[in-house]
């Protein structure tokens, strides 16, 4: 075989090994799994949502920080996506900023919630009173349960972030904000992460995930069965639209009921 011929071979295996693996990393829009899950979990395309195959990731959803922003009737939604990448919180800015309810003098700065029931209560994604087994929180007066974008803090961005908690409640302000803010899990940020940390999602598209979880839970609970939560996820968009998340909610599985031991035996 000729030197021209072996390196055309070489150079073939090569664009077969390079195209393999683009196939196995290929980003995908979320259009092409679906925005929300309705009751059977199914993608639009068939796609298994859990079994990204290399196309998309699968992250947690206590494994994450969220902000809640709302958007004015007519205002593009994508201009309160949060994109900022630089956090450098103190915890005397906590504290003013969990106190300053109105912010006076325009000094708050951009506080984050983990991923929990209490935060989906205090943001109206679900009732702040969801019955005897879980606390009563107050909902955020301020959030608008029809336009508000959630901008999500990933995994690998979560790891490169310290959390900065409020300075103690000795310090002034009021106790009641400061107690609300704790109860939640209200807190700041410290460090840097890149625009691949963020990824967004609306408040309509965590309501749709929580019904779904909450009719799969209660018709389990009356079958006398565990649930089955293949519709526990919704997608969101990272900052190049194609580029899509899967959020996995799986975790709450008790999110709205918790069946007393009779209900599965």
């Amino acid at each position: 075989m000729s030197i021209r011929k072996s390196l055309q071979a070489v150079y073939l295996q090569w664009v077969i090994v390079a195209a393999a693996l683009f196939e196995t990393v290929a980003a995908i829009p979320c259009s092409e799994i679906g925005w929300s899950t309705g009751r059977t979990g199914d993608g639009p395309a068939g796609l298994d949502p859990f079994d990204p195959q290399g196309r998309w990731e699968v992250v947690r959803a206590k494994d994450y920080w969220v902000r809640f922003q709302s958007y004015r009737p007519g205002q593009n939604p994508i201009d309160v996506r949060v994109t900022k990448t630089e956090f450098k919180a103190t915890p005397e800015q906590v504290r003013g900023t969990i106190n300053n309810y109105n912010n006076e003098g325009k000094t708050n700065i951009m506080l984050r919630l983990p991923l929990a029931t209490k935060s989906f209560q205090y943001a109206k994604v679900v009732d702040g009173n969801l019955g005897e087994d879980f606390e009563v929180i107050e909902p955020q007066s301020s959030i608008d349960k029809d336009r508000t974008i959630l901008s999500i803090i990933l995994p690998s961005g979560k790891r490169k972030l310290e959390e900065v908690r409020p300075a103690s409640a000795d310090q002034g302000g009021s106790s009641i904000n400061f107690q609300r803010a704790e109860a939640v899990g209200i807190t700041g940020l410290k460090g840097t992460i890149s625009p691949d940390d963020w990824a967004y999602t609306t408040i309509v598209e965590a309501q749709l995930v929580m019904l779904s979880i909450y009719q799969e839970q209660e018709d389990a609970y009356f079958d006398r069965r565990h649930p089955n939560l293949r519709n526990a996820w919704i997608t969101a968009e990272k900052a190049d639209p194609n580029e899509c998340v899967v959020i996995d909610f799986r975790d709450f599985v008790d999110f709205f009921l918790r069946p007393r031991p009779a209900a599965v035996s």
